[in-house]
């Protein structure tokens, strides 16, 4: 008997020992799927990081649809009130249309709290106006205009592409002459116009603020360029409005429609 036990005790072992290399076998393959499972992540990861970023933040800018102006002519000034009342003291003057005020809060006896800033003395103020003077007014969707001022350029977008780049100057920082910055609309035009106070003029104005206008380079009393004054697109030179080539400027005056939106940034 046990003879017959030791017997079959043998033959059990020489059919399972050819088995033992092909358990080990599967074993390895199924480490080796595992270990190729991960460089196909690191693949995924790779292709997110790698996809393509915008040159610049100016190629996706969109613009808003509305905005808040108060309802007066874009050459009308408002009064900005100290208190909500209508014998309270003035601490500052926006002119009405094309500049979009900051509501704070609209108030029961007629009055809304505002954020904006003094057209006469250039500084941010907050203060009340009548509630019935303020508009949200639509927007041109076609068209938008960026300023960027660190750069001295002026971005014109058509459907939130961008389509000309165009070399600028802008206000400079004395006097109280820089280009205040903000959200405007395009209001009236012309095709030119002179200033006695400064000695200079302008071909092809559009206008942007009440006096605040994107135009050629200057002109002296006798409608010549004043060359020196050229010289300088692409640094700040102006009294506060916004200086283009004369070719540029025309291009503006002919497309750009009323109530397209004007973003100026540093």
């Amino acid at each position: 008997m046990n003879f017959i036990k030791s017997v079959l005790f043998v033959a059990v072992l020489i059919l399972i020992f050819p088995l033992l290399p092909l358990v080990a076998g599967e074993q390895e393959q199924d480490i080796n799927i595992i270990e190729e499972k991960v460089p196909v992540s690191n693949e995924i990861i790779d292709e997110e990081s790698a996809k393509p970023q915008p040159e610049s933040e100016e190629e996706e800018m969109v613009f808003p649809r509305s905005m808040t102006v108060l309802d007066v002519s874009e050459i009308t000034p408002v009064d900005i009130k100290e208190s909500p009342a209508d014998d309270s003291k003035s601490i500052g003057i926006v002119y009405g249309k094309l500049m979009h005020v900051d509501v704070i809060q609209n108030l029961e006896n007629g009055y809304s709290e505002i954020s904006t800033w003094d057209y006469r003395s250039m500084r941010d103020i907050r203060g009340f106006v009548p509630t019935k003077l303020l508009k949200t007014v639509e927007l041109n969707e076609k068209y938008g205009i960026v300023v960027a001022l660190s750069q001295q350029k002026v971005y014109i977008y058509e459907d939130n592409a961008l389509i000309k780049t165009f070399l600028c100057s802008s206000g400079l920082d004395d006097n109280n002459y820089f280009t205040p910055k903000g959200l405007y609309r395009i209001g009236e035009r012309g095709e030119s116009f002179f200033s006695p106070k400064y000695g200079q003029g302008a071909y092809y104005w559009v206008r942007f603020n009440n006096n605040y206008l994107f135009h050629s380079v200057p002109f002296d009393e006798n409608r010549n360029i004043i060359e020196e004054e050229a010289a300088k697109l692409g640094q700040k030179a102006s009294h506060g409005c916004i200086r283009l080539a004369i070719e540029d400027a025309l291009w503006l005056y002919n497309n750009i429609p009323q109530g397209t939106p004007v973003i100026i940034k540093d």
